[in-house]
């Protein structure tokens, strides 16, 4: 079936022997073993190529149909084992992978070698299309305001801004800061149209504070973020999951002042009543980690 179509694409023996993989003889020998069991003529050749004959013609939806649903029944068979077996589907938010799998895919990837974890990074649109794909076992990120149908949240972590910076700032030292002490710091920008931007405008509204010194550089990048923050020049109100992989070892600090602003829970959504074994045992670890402090969660070597 699959050479019927692909020579009718084609209209070549050896661009459809090409295609398939196969030799020309090979492919050759394909479509006369079809032509004998058929006991009709289905391609006509020349000099430029082939063209299909009425049978072929007839033929041919029939023969698309019957791909088609064997690839679909392909598939199927392959995610069911993948879902009974050692294979787990995660999309993630910059949140969902600080605060999340940073923490527990080292352990569990010791704990479950037999496990294969494939991992994409989500944002803005990309996050809403991965609860309609059948792409994802798991999806880790902030908690919305919808549930999406035939999705349940788990409650991981708490989140909320916080102010960071790099142990090499002169305030990284500090136990104790008012926020008006912020003041006359310099910033790392935010990126327009995130709930770290929303948040630092905010903040400048409230606290009136009109001249503040910015650094003129936007990422989404927390690696970005974390390497403009080390230089010890910069402070950014940013939300603490994204930065716990540096904040857990000590790379950069949660200065102590109260910003009074929480954010959605981190955690994962899963399918409701459909998960295979490996998918489960990684969703027990994600639900282990908990706290409200770096060290209290656990990520202090």
């Amino acid at each position: 079936m699959q050479a019927l179509v692909t020579l009718d694409d084609l209209r070549s023996i050896s661009k459809a022997a090409q295609a398939m993989g196969v030799t020309q003889p090979a492919m050759s020998q394909l479509v006369a073993e079809l032509e004998a069991l058929l006991e009709v003529q289905l391609y006509l050749r020349h000099s430029r190529g082939v063209v299909p004959t009425t049978s072929a013609i007839e033929l041919l939806p029939v023969a698309r149909r019957i791909l088609t649903a064997t690839e679909e029944a392909a598939t199927r068979i392959a995610f069911q084992q993948a879902q009974d077996g050692g294979l787990v589907r995660i999309a993630a938010t910059v949140a969902g992978s600080g605060a999340l799998l940073h923490t527990v895919l080292p352990q569990f990837s010791t704990d479950y070698p037999n496990v294969k974890v494939t991992i994409d990074r989500v944002v803005g649109q990309a996050l809403d299309q991965a609860f309609s794909l059948d792409e994802f076992d798991l999806i880790c990120c902030r908690e919305r305001e919808v549930v999406p149908t035939g999705w349940q949240f788990i409650e991981c972590l708490p989140d909320a801004l916080v102010t960071v910076a790099g142990r090499a700032h002169p305030l990284s030292s500090r136990t104790n800061l008012d926020i008006e002490e912020l003041r006359d710091a310099t910033w790392l920008s935010n990126q327009p149209v995130t709930i770290a931007r929303h948040g630092f405008d905010k903040l400048l509204a409230n606290r009136g504070w009109t001249d503040t010194k910015q650094v003129p550089i936007m990422s989404r990048i927390p690696l970005l973020t974390y390497r403009m923050l080390e230089a010890g020049h910069t402070l950014c109100l940013v939300p603490r999951s994204a930065m716990i992989p540096w904040l857990s070892t000590g790379a950069l600090v949660e200065l102590p002042v109260n910003m009074n602003m929480p954010l959605p829970a981190v955690g994962y959504y899963r399918k409701v009543n459909h998960a295979g074994s490996a998918t489960r045992a990684l969703a027990r670890r994600l639900r282990s980690v908990s706290g409200d402090t770096p060290d209290q969660r656990g990520l202090l070597p």
